[in-house]
């Protein structure tokens, strides 16, 4: 128990630390930074205080060098000496946009077919549509909390779809059903 708590302690000083340059930076909003989550996905499992530059290239343990992620997006920071670099990627990958994109990009590779022609087989052809899904898919995502990676992303977009034909197929057959 302890441990959690010295561990809560960390990340907030650590972000506390970097306020002002997460805010400028559009990495995070000043409600986000109170919750202790994940600078780039914004995923609260597995998060810690982690160095920007590791200790490969830096022997810096000092604040200016720490930066808080879940384990899954420590593993995916570019281990490189330049903060720049580092911090680039988090501006770049942070946002919603960035992760749909990937989830739409993986879902073609798991699926074979893009999540547009998806769409378009479905009769879809409506911008608010697609919005709508996108929608969904972000929030579903945001409300249980997941890990955000492009493989869940992409089987959320797959379950929304699935939900999307069901109902049109409903939908078809109740017409068919009034008109005979």
């Amino acid at each position: 128990m302890f441990n959690l708590l010295n561990k809560k302690a960390e990340v907030s000083k650590v972000a506390e630390y970097w306020n002002d340059t997460l805010i400028e930076r559009g990495i995070l909003s000043a409600d986000e930074l109170l919750e202790g989550k994940c600078w780039r996905c914004k995923s609260s499992h597995g998060v810690a205080v982690c160095q920007i530059v590791s200790s490969k290239w830096s022997k810096d343990t000092s604040l200016a060098n720490e930066m808080v992620l879940c384990l899954s997006c420590q593993h995916e920071k570019p281990n490189v000496a330049d903060t720049e670099i580092v911090w680039q990627w988090l501006e770049v990958e942070n946002n919603e946009r960035y992760w749909t994109l990937q989830g739409m990009a993986e879902y073609e590779k798991m699926y074979k077919k893009s999540v547009l022609q998806e769409l378009w087989d479905m009769g879809i052809r409506d911008g608010e549509e697609v919005e709508t899904l996108v929608n969904k898919v972000t929030s579903r995502s945001r409300k249980n909390d997941i890990v955000l990676n492009r493989a869940t992303l992409a089987g959320l977009f797959h379950c929304e779809i699935e939900q999307m034909r069901r109902k049109a197929f409903l939908d078809w057959t109740g017409i068919f059903k009034l008109v005979s």
